[in-house]
């Protein structure tokens, strides 16, 4: 006997819970609150994402393939490497200060549940080293391009702009304004002079 086809959009349903884990932290997110947002019943949530954990951690999951692949794509861009690593600290900056800003779900993750949940610090881990990488891709070919000296430190330099676009996400969270952050990425770029 075939089980009944699913009702709803797997894809759209991870989507909504993804956006309500997002704006609220996991803690603060019911059961109730993924049901009326999935615009699921319960059974089909228990039976397609298992529980609130699971749905959580799937959630982060496509958080990391979905969201991170903008940044991806505008430091893999062609043009100038380092012309992309500018755009992209810009546009941290413009997400910051867009009035709504949720900061980073894997940051926001990292400061609620990672040191108590291996499981999710694997997740966030995953997330960060993904971004770092797309830097350090970025920052390899501006050695390559003679935009970077060929002596920087591709690795310390990818890895210092992951936490610089972390930080600069959490201050716009924290409602700073425009000019502290784009000192902050003036000062970060600065590095790559």
């Amino acid at each position: 006997m075939v089980g009944r086809p699913k009702e709803f959009d797997q894809q759209i349903a991870l989507e909504r819970a993804m956006e309500v884990f997002w704006a609220h932290g996991y803690e603060a997110t019911s059961v109730q609150d993924l049901l009326d947002a999935m615009r699921i019943s319960r059974g089909s949530m228990y039976d397609t994402f298992g529980d609130k954990h699971t749905l959580f951690s799937t959630a982060m999951e496509h958080y990391g393939r979905t969201v991170t692949c903008g940044l991806e794509e505008m430091l893999s861009a062609g043009g100038s490497p380092l012309g992309n690593v500018r755009k992209a600290m810009a546009r941290m900056v413009d997400q910051a200060l867009n009035g709504s800003c949720r900061g980073c779900m894997a940051t926001n993750t990292a400061v609620e549940l990672a040191q108590h949940d291996p499981q999710v610090a694997r997740a966030v881990t995953a997330i960060l080293q993904r971004i770092e990488k797309a830097f350090h891709r970025a920052l390899k070919k501006a050695v390559t391009a003679g935009e970077l000296k060929r002596t920087a430190d591709t690795r310390a330099l990818a890895r210092f702009f992951t936490g610089t676009a972390q930080g600069v996400v959490v201050m716009g969270k924290a409602s700073a304004s425009r000019a502290t952050l784009k000192d902050i990425v003036t000062v970060a770029l600065s590095t790559l002079e």
